[in-house]
């Protein structure tokens, strides 16, 4: 089996540094002289994941470097220069990019966007994703005809529940990896949802973290782990423009000196509801979540191929 100093570090999830400062508060109360105490902690919650995440990508490096030796010159001497504090969303595209690549040179019909997400799923459980995601398009159809005023009887309704069964049987394995990409997204925010629905950080700023659990829109698996990209969308955006600027402001302790208030522009922006630390702590986790499976594909293709195709 492949040894590695990294590999325990790296397939540690930070959602256990979540899990850790949650179970820390335990014992402070929720009323109101507890409130200035909770931006403390959650700002030192963001800056340990934070922190952990980008140490956790250079140990990803440091093991391409290790087993790779073209690859190795190539971070030795350029590696500074291209990932910094691997903080950026540039900088953690291109190791994500990388261990896609690396993986091709053991495996070159590797395709991220077939991975399993979810190993070992039960026949039963892929017919039941199957199922599901055949209904999740025949709601958002009847839907669509039903806001442009359509009248639909029940027959219509079986009809096109019909005709997308039919449809999808041809590409049945695609539906169900999706599925099961759905079901691995899902997973993250009913995780963080268990240990945070009666937490202290959650009932100090009940509004915010309502938001960030009745959100269906933003850590969905559409936006992420698509071909070369690893967030898209709203999800990247809001990565770019709130988690790494708010990385920054609590590293380099920007806000004992500038007063960094949003805009009245900034506010009114649809985006902005985003920006809250139940969504920044979710994205990290996302992020990490997508890379742990990643590299463990990477360690599985390096344990059953020890020589690279190419």
């Amino acid at each position: 089996m492949y040894n590695s100093i990294h590999s325990k570090f790296i397939k540690t999830p930070i959602f256990e540094i979540l899990k850790d400062g949650v179970n820390a508060c335990r014992g402070i109360g929720c009323g109101m002289e507890a409130y200035p105490l909770r931006d403390y902690i959650l700002q030192s919650l963001f800056l340990r994941m934070t922190g952990a995440q980008e140490q956790k990508l250079k140990c990803i490096c440091w093991e391409m470097a290790t087993n790779d030796y073209g690859y190795r010159h190539e971070f030795i001497n350029t590696g500074k220069k291209d990932f910094g504090e691997f903080s950026k969303y540039e900088q953690k595209s291109k190791v994500y990019i990388l261990l896609i690549e690396e993986i091709k040179k053991y495996n070159e019909r590797f395709n991220i966007d077939t991975l399993e997400w979810i190993r070992d799923i039960g026949s039963d459980l892929k017919k039941d994703l199957f199922n599901q995601e055949v209904s999740s398009k025949v709601a958002k159809i009847i839907s669509k005809k039903e806001d442009n005023q359509e009248i639909l009887s029940e027959g219509n309704k079986i009809a096109i529940r019909q005709n997308i069964e039919q449809k999808s049987i041809a590409g049945k394995d695609k539906i169900i990896i999706q599925g099961i990409k759905r079901k691995f997204t899902e997973s993250i925010k009913d995780n963080m949802i268990a240990l945070m629905d009666s937490s202290f950080l959650a009932v100090g700023d009940w509004c915010n973290y309502s938001l960030w659990k009745n959100d269906t829109e933003l850590i969905i698996a559409e936006n992420c782990a698509l071909g070369d990209d690893l967030l898209i969308n709203d999800l990247k955006a809001t990565y770019v423009n709130d988690v790494i600027k708010h990385r920054h402001r609590c590293a380099h302790n920007l806000t004992s000196y500038q007063q960094n208030l949003p805009t009245f522009d900034t506010i009114s922006e649809n985006n902005y509801r985003y920006y809250n630390y139940f969504f920044r702590f979710a994205i990290l986790i996302l992020i990490d979540e997508i890379f742990m499976r990643i590299y463990d594909e990477y360690l599985y293709q390096i344990e059953n191929n020890p020589f690279p195709i190419i």
